[in-house]
């Protein structure tokens, strides 16, 4: 094979980092943004869908919401056998009876008939037509107690009225709509969904027009979080206790065939954590650590820190002495986890590993410089801080270029929980290795003249080995020289 062929044949199945769920790199502008900045970044990506039609609904139900049976999904009742399109009803009076459109976030909070929002399939959803009627636009909650001032769909599966106390509702609010569990998850991250893909107008939907909206938007509310408390509150603890499964990642999926945008809190399941939660102040990181697109010598790879990463002899807290180290490696980047000088404990888990004071996290790649390092943390003490040497650390974050870097936690008592890092290397090149094999001979002088013909010039800048903007005959001379002093 020609040898120009065989390098373009690899450079073009070489892989950029990918997001999970084929996602691919859909989510890469959001890339290293934290709190309001990320919600932002993916409002950007994921706004304008290109939505079927409040008609074309019925027809994209057959990719979004089919069960297994062939029956729609009904997202308020276990107990319906609906097919799709043919079984749509406006009928009201008896469950069973026929389906319709339910809109999870009420069409009265944002205007009613006012696409996308009217038609975003991404919250419209088949849902039976008297329980539809049943919800109308009271909020979602959680029910009290008192069975005698509650209702319920077949089986239970469904059930609405006055809101149980410890939810916090203001005091007004006389009804609310409880999903069932299974569905508290999903529909908390759809909510997570329509404050992102909204972001940039959400303030200005005309729900004060709504009374029940006034008990779940916040009169001072941003575009950021315009949510009350309680409700923020409940959609977190919906989304943690029901997390994202198979379901809800096929629908995701047919949701981006149907109308090209996707749900990122449901490829990133904990993503709402990183926007209004515990890890708002941590960066955000979409691929899984292959390649970056604009520099063909930069690698990106994220390392979970873990009991199984370092040998997995042990788990939990371990005295140890000084000389502990434990040692690990990952796509040229090596870890070590040591005591330190005047350490006196380290932890290893099952998914994340401690660092005390006076212990040493280290990273260092032989080939290239480490450029970035991202620390992901699962829990730490807000009074703690990271150091490399002498210099504190900005947030979670270092940057510099350096082969090797060295963390330590500052003086004090308290752990940081480092859960993984994200650590983003460029490699070293050799001056003439126009093929970047790490060798300047021959192969290299025939790929500048490949280049000159005009046959490989996709890769034309790696042959300007003299920097003058040109590839030309100098470029080979130069390679010449480089291969007779050795260098």
């Amino acid at each position: 094979m020609n040898r120009v062929l065989l390098f373009l044949l690899l450079f073009s199945t070489a892989t950029w980092a990918q997001g999970p769920n084929g996602s691919k790199r859909y989510y890469r502008q959001a890339n290293g943004k934290a709190g309001a900045e990320l919600k932002t970044a993916l409002c950007q990506i994921i706004r304008d869908p290109k939505v079927v039609g409040y008609i074309g609904l019925k027809s994209a139900y057959r990719l979004t919401d089919v069960r297994p049976d062939g029956y729609l999904r009904d997202w308020y009742s276990n107990a319906t056998q609906y097919e799709p399109g043919s079984d749509f009803s406006s009928s009201t009076s008896t469950e069973g009876k026929g389906y319709n459109r339910e809109h999870l976030l009420p069409q009265s909070w944002f205007g009613k008939a006012v696409d996308p929002m009217y038609s975003d399939i991404a919250h419209v959803v088949p849902t039976d037509g008297r329980l539809n009627t049943m919800r109308s636009d009271n909020p979602f909650g959680e029910v009290t107690t008192q069975t005698s001032q509650v209702s319920s769909s077949k089986n239970g599966y469904s059930r609405w009225g006055a809101p149980l106390k410890s939810l916090g509702a203001p005091a007004g609010l006389t009804k609310v709509f409880e999903p069932n569990d299974e569905l508290k998850g999903d529909i908390a991250r759809i909510y997570f969904y329509m404050m992102t893909c909204y972001e940039d107008v959400i303030t200005s939907w005309p729900w004060r027009s709504s009374r029940t909206a006034t008990y779940v938007f916040d009169e001072e509310g941003t575009p950021y979080q315009p949510f009350q408390e309680w409700v923020m509150t409940m959609l977190m603890r919906w989304s943690e206790q029901d997390p994202v499964d198979s379901i809800e990642l096929a629908r995701n999926q047919a949701v981006f065939r149907v109308q090209g945008n996707r749900n990122p809190f449901v490829d990133y399941p904990g993503l709402e954590q990183y926007i209004w939660g515990e890890l708002r102040d941590q960066p955000f990181v979409y691929g899984d650590g292959t390649n970056d697109e604009d520099d063909p010598f930069v690698r990106t790879v994220t390392i979970a820190l873990t009991s199984s990463f370092f040998g997995g002899e042990w788990t939990g807290a371990r005295p140890a002495v000084s000389s502990s180290v434990l040692w690990g490696e990952k796509s040229g980047v090596t870890v070590a986890y040591a005591m330190g000088n005047e350490g006196r404990n380290m932890y290893l888990g099952k998914d994340h590993i401690r660092l005390y004071q006076r212990n040493l996290l280290e990273f260092s790649t032989t080939n290239g410089v480490i450029d970035e390092i991202i620390i992901n943390v699962s829990k730490n003490d807000s009074s703690r801080v990271l150091m490399v040497g002498d210099e504190i650390l900005d947030g979670y974050r270092w940057a510099g270029s350096s082969p090797k870097v060295t963390f330590h936690l500052d003086d004090g008592k308290g752990a940081f929980y480092v859960k993984s890092v994200t650590i983003r290397r460029s490699k070293v090149k050799k001056k003439g290795d126009v093929n970047d094999d790490d060798v300047v001979d021959v192969a290299d002088i025939a790929y500048i003249i490949d280049v000159m013909a005009g046959s490989a010039d996709v890769s034309s800048a790696l042959a300007d080995v003299n920097d003058d903007g040109t590839v030309d005959v100098a470029d080979i001379a130069t390679v010449i020289d480089i291969m007779a002093i050795g260098k």
